[in-house]
């Protein structure tokens, strides 16, 4: 069986040794290497901030993502993931005793500038190991959320009751817990022609014709529904199909097109590739020449949800897990530079974006045949121009790990969000009520 080293010395590291950046949370020094140029101070918080979510879907390894290359950590490590570990060799050092996977395209580049803040060790008290009920708690962020998210809340809280129903968007075709609030909820638009009645909304099984729908819409925002889904999904295709009221929207509903300015993961010429030499999955890069069109165009929307599955690696680890870094890392990269080419009304997009990374939960320390079972602690991330780049959180302790074998956490997810929501989103004075209590602030912001 060929393992995760092999390839690793087939294909070489992708990106070279990082050198002489400051660590846990400092964001200060110098860095060096493939990725090139000097740490650059981050920017003041924009006016008009974006944030744009990506939910690593499936729980992923993020242990070969930033494995140890030094200290106390590596020789557990080593001898927990003797066929799919890491070799030193592909690491760009991020200090610490931490290493950068070199199959995560592009990260060493934005890391090398200050750009990205690494939270390692990601949970909560009493983790659950099943996808559905993890996604959920990761989307409620609160004790007591009444099946409410996060970001739903934040929509109740600063999102007018009658407008702004473009400010929360995703850009997949279902309304995550995270994204649904007591009286206002995101909406979905999955593709340049605007809003699409998504499926999960019907009470039967047949999709309704076009005219149907389009007539539909003045019913739907007088009728009493108790999901808030529906509601600002009736009020989102009353806007779609009335074009004076919304002008980023031209005849028949449809956003201005856009030439990407940079290749993006699946574009032809892109030049990282599968280990197999095919092209990457544009699962991501669609969702974020999307997103791209949307700030292009005006839209006024204030947060972004979209998601690139596959990460649930039980099996055939060693070829999965390395196209999909090269996918999310290119997919991120690519977005990061095209945003420099956008002007908007409240500035450069690249200067208002902020992309935050998550996944529902980690992966065991220890391998199985020939891949990684569920675990508990993660890694996120935000890259920006305002964000602090280093590492912040607490790299777990791999030889004190849980009676199942799994990492303990070392940062609460719900400080990520506190510090999004007061430092990034403005709620300075509403973000306890809206997780439900005070939870610390990272210093990444």
């Amino acid at each position: 069986m060929t393992t995760r080293r092999a390839f690793i010395q087939t294909l070489g590291a992708t990106g070279a040794a990082l050198a002489g950046f400051t660590a846990c949370g400092g964001g200060g020094g110098k860095a060096s290497g493939s990725g090139g140029g000097t740490t650059q101070p981050p920017i003041p918080v924009p006016a008009s901030p974006i944030l744009v979510i990506v939910n690593i879907d499936g729980g992923w390894d993020w242990l070969n993502v930033l494995p140890p290359n030094a200290g106390a950590n590596l020789g557990i490590y080593q001898a927990k993931r003797a066929t799919l570990g890491i070799d030193g060799a592909s690491l760009s050092d991020l200090g610490n005793g931490i290493g950068l996977n070199g199959d995560f395209t592009g990260m060493d580049q934005l890391h090398a500038l200050g750009r990205v803040a690494w939270i390692e060790g990601i949970g909560m008290p009493n983790p659950n190991l099943s996808h559905f009920t993890s996604i959920d708690l990761w989307g409620q962020g609160a004790a007591m959320p009444a099946g409410t998210g996060w970001l739903g809340r934040f929509a109740d809280s600063a999102f007018s009751p009658t407008g702004d129903v473009l400010r929360g968007l995703t850009v997949t075709s279902d309304l995550p817990v995270m994204l649904k609030g007591a009286s206002r909820s995101f909406v979905s638009i999955t593709g340049a022609g605007g809003y699409v009645y998504p499926a999960y909304l019907l009470s039967g099984s047949t999709v309704p014709d076009g005219a149907t729908l389009e007539t539909g819409w003045g019913s739907a925002l007088t009728a009493t529904s108790t999901d808030p889904g529906y509601v600002a999904a009736a009020q989102a295709g009353k806007l779609f199909f009335d074009a004076q009221n919304n002008a980023a929207f031209g005849a028949g509903g449809s956003l201005a097109t856009r030439t990407t300015t940079v290749l993006y993961p699946g574009d032809a010429t892109y030049p990282v590739k599968r280990l197999d030499g095919s092209s990457l999955t544009s699962a991501l890069s669609s969702q974020f020449k999307l997103i791209a069109q949307m700030i292009a165009a005006g839209l006024p929307a204030q947060v972004f949800f979209s998601r690139l599955g596959g990460w649930d690696t039980h099996s055939n680890q060693a070829v999965d897990h390395p196209n999909l870094q090269r996918t999310l890392g290119g997919s991120i990269k690519a977005l990061y530079d095209d945003l420099a080419t956008i002007t908007t009304a409240s500035g450069n997009a690249q200067d208002r974006v902020m992309i935050l990374a998550y996944s529902e939960f980690g992966r065991r320390v220890q391998e199985n045949n020939g891949g990684t079972d569920h675990g508990t602690a993660g890694l996120s991330f935000c890259v920006g121009k305002a964000v602090k780049g280093g590492l912040y959180g607490g790299y777990p302790d791999l030889s004190n790990l849980d009676a199942n074998g799994n990492m303990k956490f070392t940062t609460d997810f719900r400080s990520l969000y506190a510090t999004v929501l007061d430092r990034w989103l403005g709620q300075a004075t509403t973000t306890d009520s809206l997780l439900g209590t005070t939870y610390p602030r990272l210093g990444f912001l």
